[in-house]
């Protein structure tokens, strides 16, 4: 077959595709506060609306709007029961946690050379000061300068802290407004695409919906168990918090590579044993290489392969590509949704590329 040709009408759309779709980036960037609620409130809807048609049709609860109520209020008090087994666990691990501090801060008291030296040193300090230099007039002006950027700084904080709440008041309101139209939202996106493109558009629609499907709740096993591991781990070499850090652990495995964030408290509180027990601190930073290690292994080796079988498919440099590359278009959003959307763009660049071009060959 002879090679595509490309006129000046091809060109010019092709052009315009590409204005098209850089718009809409920078679109998405520039708007990404005002759009951030709308994409959390979807996901969460995308989640709770298995539960949602369950109470609806299984249990025939004729309102959507009851429906949607008793899902968020049954998903909330799951939150709620979760919360109060692990708030005690974590309240007796801190009980643990505070005598070592403390003691820890009492034996810097031990060395009375420490205060001894320190105490000099700012009586030295004092000595040097200049108290009419200090009290002058371009000194006040340099320490309303310095106190005036703090004020608004922590009036910038307070508006952070306003923002977020409407945050998370407006992501609510979505995820109710969605969950009540969820289907008739469905079916009016695919609408929006021209006629000869529906059928692609609802096959791309079900295709991200399985693989997210598949995805989410395979990481989220997956999560659950490496919490698990690494609670008895830490337990068994005597780290404390161990199930605090194990159930850190887990939820920081969402997303992949992310877990070894985890291992800066790990070591911090293996330090504090140390201190407190007198036990070698090279054993306990071995016990945590031991766990580690096993538990790395057991995740590559069953627990990935098993769970989420091939699904993903991606190299560890694709993976690593596909979350710099969304989180720093979407954010920590885009650090959760990036690996499946990677695999949906990949299989459908060789469906649609590579195959159409073996076939044209052919």
């Amino acid at each position: 077959m002879g090679k595509t040709q490309y006129t000046l009408d091809s060109t010019v759309r092709l052009i315009i595709k590409i204005l098209v779709v850089i718009l809409i980036f920078f679109s998405i960037r520039y708007l990404y506060g005002v759009l951030l609620p709308f994409v959390i409130g979807w996901l969460i809807a995308y989640f709770i609306h298995p539960l949602v048609c369950f109470i609806q049709y299984r249990i025939r609860v004729k309102s959507r709007i009851v429906s949607i109520i008793l899902a968020l209020l049954l998903v909330c008090g799951v939150l709620f029961g979760l919360g109060m087994l692990i708030i005690p666990i974590i309240y007796e691990e801190m009980s643990k946690i505070i005598p070592l501090v403390d003691k820890y801060l009492q034996d810097i008291n031990a060395y009375p050379f420490i205060n001894e030296v320190l105490i000099k040193n700012l009586q030295i300090h004092f000595e040097a000061l200049d108290y009419k230099k200090l009290i002058s007039l371009d000194t006040l002006n340099v320490i309303i300068g310095k106190v005036v950027p703090q004020f608004w700084g922590l009036m910038s904080n307070l508006w952070q802290v306003v923002l977020a709440i409407g945050t998370m008041f407006f992501t609510v309101l979505y995820v109710i407004f969605i969950l009540k139209d969820y289907e008739k939202l469905s079916d009016n996106m695919i609408k929006l695409f021209p006629k000869h493109y529906r059928n692609f558009a609802q096959e791309l629609q079900t295709d991200l919906s399985g693989a997210m499907n598949r995805y989410f709740r395979g990481q989220a096993l997956i999560c659950l168990i490496i919490a698990i591991l690494y609670s008895i781990g830490f337990t068994i070499i005597g780290l404390p918090m161990a199930i605090v850090m194990g159930i850190l652990m887990g939820i920081l495995s969402f997303v992949p590579y992310l877990h070894s964030l985890g291992f800066i408290p790990v070591i911090f509180f293996a330090f504090i044993n140390s201190a407190e027990t007198g036990n070698s601190l090279g054993l306990m930073l071995l016990g945590i290489l031991i766990v580690f290690v096993i538990i790395q292994l057991s995740t590559d080796a069953f627990l990935v392969p098993r769970i989420m079988g091939k699904n993903m498919g991606l190299s560890p440099a694709i993976i690593l590509l596909s979350l710099s590359t969304f989180g720093v278009m979407f954010g920590f959003l885009g650090l959760i949704i990036a690996l499946p959307f990677t695999t949906i763009a990949i299989a459908y660049y060789k469906r649609l590329v590579i195959e159409k071009e073996t076939i044209t060959k052919d």
